[in-house]
């Protein structure tokens, strides 16, 4: 069945992450950060299904060059580089469908935020059972423009990376409900390819509370009932509904579990992937630092040998003119 999954995260410096390696990551990709220095090579990385770079701007962008200039374009070490979406794709469609859907929500973003996307879609895990087709869209935190010699440029922060404060003093709703009309979005946009597709199984992006899904319903309890509660009374109403609320509770995080632990594990498994990649990269950095502190250390060494030589073939020539 369907599984709904539209979630957002955001690239920070303060967090250890980069544009650029987390990009590099998710397209299966070599790219080198020229802030850092750091070359990043994820080429052979399985389970890529397609890579597409997705804007406005009607010239060819290479994702390199993109991500070095999201990195560039940030100043604070705790810069929010880099937003991620993760959609999970329906399994009911084909590749191509999966495709035109992940690109239409990307096409969905740059089109509301003025941004750069690049879209990465992955299919499930080698030797599982799980069909946990999903897609990541990385998106730029800046609007992205031509400048006059028709160069790419990150200006302003996009809407959605404004503060809470700021978002209210433009008379904006808050982050919160700007990601919640994301989430329709996406869920409205999968229905529609899944209807496209013939299938009637649809996908909602509303709380369970919000839904007309089957689970039973309470009975009102009205003014007494409700004063009697807050007394600590129980009545025969207040007990009824609270046997419903802990049934309906109980089949909701059932129906959830079952539906995003599929997704998850395949989720998860990227981010330790990444991580653990991280950790290997500290430790070969710290390796090649000591190996070249060593490598200084010896020509340092070597220079003071050959100086201490120089001065005792000197003080001897000198001792031998003296007889």
């Amino acid at each position: 069945m369907a599984i709904y999954h539209c979630t957002t995260k955001t690239v920070n410096r303060s967090s250890g992450r980069t544009a650029v390696a987390s990009m590099a990551y998710r397209a299966g990709e070599k790219l080198e950060d020229k802030r850092t220095g750091l070359t990043h090579d994820f080429t052979r990385k399985d389970g890529v299904a397609h890579t597409e770079i997705v804007s406005n701007l009607n010239i060819e962008i290479d994702r390199s060059q993109l991500w070095n200039l999201a990195e560039q374009s940030e100043n604070r070490k705790d810069a929010r580089t880099a937003r991620e979406w993760v959609i999970a794709l329906p399994d009911e469609l084909d590749a191509d469908q999966r495709k035109d859907l992940a690109k239409a929500f990307a096409t969905a973003l740059v089109d509301r935020y003025g941004v750069i996307a690049d879209l990465a879609i992955h299919e499930p895990s080698k030797g599982g059972n799980d069909k946990n087709h999903h897609a990541h869209i990385m998106l730029t935190t800046r609007k992205a423009e031509l400048d006059p010699e028709n160069n790419l440029t990150l200006t302003t922060k996009a809407e959605i990376e404004l503060s809470n404060a700021k978002r209210k003093s433009l008379g904006m709703g808050t982050t919160q409900d700007e990601i919640k009309q994301i989430r329709e979005t996406w869920a409205n946009l999968a229905n529609h390819a899944l209807e496209r597709a013939g299938i009637q199984e649809k996908i909602d992006h509303r709380s369970y509370a919000d839904q007309n899904n089957g689970l039973q319903a309470t009975i009102h309890e009205g003014t007494k009932v409700t004063q009697l509660r807050r007394k600590g009374i129980d009545t025969e109403i207040s007990r009824f509904n609270d046997n419903v609320k802990q049934q309906n509770a109980q089949q909701l995080d059932q129906q959830k579990q079952q539906k995003e632990s599929v997704l998850q594990r395949g989720l998860n498994r990227v981010d330790q992937g990444f991580d653990q990649w991280q950790k290997n990269q500290e430790t070969k950095r710290l390796e090649l630092e000591r190996q070249a502190e060593m490598k200084r250390q010896q020509e340092l060494d070597k220079q003071r040998a050959e100086q201490a030589l120089r001065k005792a073939s000197q003080k001897l020539s000198r001792g031998g003119m003296s007889l």
